[in-house]
């Protein structure tokens, strides 16, 4: 499945329907820019607009996505654990919390007096009633509308590469396009408000759109407060609701902890998401989609406790395998812990850091291995002497790698290759344990450089480990992780014992990381 695509049932039917409101929006403010022409270009393009928006059809269509949007919203703001969350997610809550105040009784005056009044509710019949009053609020509803629509579609878009290359296209329509209504609505405006000073044209504006009666207004006037205070019921109980769900599992903060490798460890809030814990306790964690199980940034590597989570559900499940990720990588926005957990984040906002790495890495790497495997070009310098390889790899690569001598714990040096790695070249020692060859590609310590790896890929292994001079050392082979660890750990113990004989060595601790 796409990753635009990705998500549960409910996630989809809210995306759908933002889409959908979107889409009638930008049609509508483009009507408004018209102004800039003249009225009655605005109203000509209004005909063959609401020749559409108000068929049968399309009527219901928004009404069931502006309904489902709304109570989407609702539903998920009240099921929040914290409130902990990043700036944009907060404006969109903000803005879509007060859309509703100003745009349900605008369309009590437009769509409902249509449709009960027998109003003819033409461009200058709302531009009469708007302005100059209410100009200053429904250009207001305009821009929180846009901005809502924008938030959404970018945080949403992003999640794929492609998104880059047209992303400069869509900047200039969502900036210019509300400049452009706004321009034609107030143009249009006072061109309204000077026809209007005429009693003459005033009264025949009244006859011709059948204007609401003393009555009708009063009864108009009911409405809109009526929607107005009744989506402020609904939106309080939302928050109420998610307040009380808050206070409840705070309270029941327990001796069970969260830990995070290399990083503190926190209570546990039974409820919460993974994704949620994180944000509660201050804890940098990515999450490109908002927590909607799309995008795969939030992912985490289960270090201790993966026996205590369930299996992922449909949504995780469709991610997780479009990464081919581990068994022990989980979505942190997906799982909710109910035991002692120790985790790795894999992606962290805003930091620069070696763990992070995509699982492109693992097919890179096993595919270069395999390329060299069955080509017959495994090994381009033969030697069991780790001084003249790192010699050798030196003259290639310009690296200073380290090359171990790790015979003693079954692993024989064969020799070394310069191979390629996506479009990186990168120079590889080659080892031989039970007639398997292993490949170590040596990267230099890089933001790019695969640290975080550690899995299966096509019946062969992957792990990736830091060694004492910050060289990452990714191993790959047709044999099990665990005999690829062993090698990590004989890796750092050859290490060890070059430092007693005198070489210097970095004391940092290694890093063992999967993705």
């Amino acid at each position: 499945m796409h990753i635009y695509f990705r998500g549960s049932g409910l996630q989809r039917l809210r995306l759908a329907s933002g889409l959908a409101l979107m889409a009638f929006a930008a049609t509508h403010f483009a009507n408004h820019a018209v102004g800039l022409v003249s009225l009655e270009a605005m109203h000509r393009v209004q005909e063959l607009r609401t020749a559409i928006t108000r068929s049968w059809p399309v009527s219901i269509i928004l009404l069931l996505a502006l309904i489902t949007h709304v109570a989407l919203g609702l539903y998920k703001l009240s099921r929040r654990e914290t409130w902990r969350m990043p700036i944009w997610e907060a404006l969109q809550i903000g803005i879509g919390l007060s859309i509703p105040f100003l745009l349900f009784p605008h369309i009590v005056n437009t769509r409902v007096a249509h449709a009960v009044f027998g109003a003819n509710d033409i461009y200058l019949y709302e531009l009469v009633r708007l302005w100059p009053d209410s100009a200053i609020l429904q250009s207001t509803l305009l821009v929180l509308v846009w901005l809502h629509g924008c938030i959404g579609i970018h945080y949403w878009l992003r999640l794929s590469d492609s998104y880059s290359r047209f992303a400069p296209f869509l900047l200039v329509i969502a900036l210019l396009l509300p400049v452009l209504a706004l321009s034609g609505f107030a143009v249009a405006g006072m061109r309204a408000t000077y026809i209007m000073s005429d009693p003459g044209a005033f009264a025949a504006l009244k006859a011709r759109t059948n204007w609401p009666n003393a009555h009708d207004a009063a009864t108009m006037a009911t409405l809109r407060d009526i929607v107005r205070w009744g989506f402020g019921l609904l939106a309080a109980t939302a928050l109420g609701i998610a307040f009380l769900r808050y206070r409840r599992e705070t309270a029941k903060r327990g001796p069970v902890r969260i830990s995070y490798l290399d990083g503190p460890a926190v209570d546990l809030t039974p409820g919460m998401t993974l994704l949620e814990i994180s944000r509660s306790a201050g804890i940098p964690h990515a999450s490109l989609c908002g927590g909607r199980g799309r995008c795969s940034t939030c992912r985490v590597r289960i270090e201790k406790g993966l026996e205590s989570l369930p299996a992922p559900d449909a949504v995780e499940a469709t991610t997780l395998s479009a990464i081919d990720a581990p068994s022990n990588v989980r979505l942190a926005c997906q799982i909710h812990p109910t035991a002692p957990l120790t985790i790795a984040i894999v992606s962290r906002p805003g930091v620069h850091s070696p763990i992070h790495t995509e699982f492109s890495e693992i097919k890179e790497v096993v595919a270069a291995h395999i390329r060299a495997d069955i080509g017959g070009s495994a090994i381009e310098f033969a030697s069991s002497d780790p001084a003249e390889v790192e010699a050798w790899l030196l003259r290639q690569s310009q690296h200073a790698a380290k090359v171990r001598d790790v015979e003693r714990w079954g692993y024989r040096l064969r020799g070394a290759r310069m191979d390629y790695v996506g479009e990186r070249a990168v120079g590889t020692c080659v080892y031989e344990r039970d007639t398997r060859l292993i490949s170590v590609f040596m990267f230099p310590e890089t933001d790019s450089a695969p640290v975080a790896i550690r899995g299966q890929r096509n019946r062969y292994s992957a792990l990736s480990w830091r060694d004492e001079t910050g060289t990452i050392c990714c191993s790959v082979s047709q044999v099990t992780v665990e005999v690829l660890e062993h090698l990590a750990e004989a890796w750092e113990e050859a290490a060890s014992m070059s430092t007693d004989s005198g070489e210097p060595v970095n004391l940092e601790p290694t890093r063992h990381c999967d993705e």
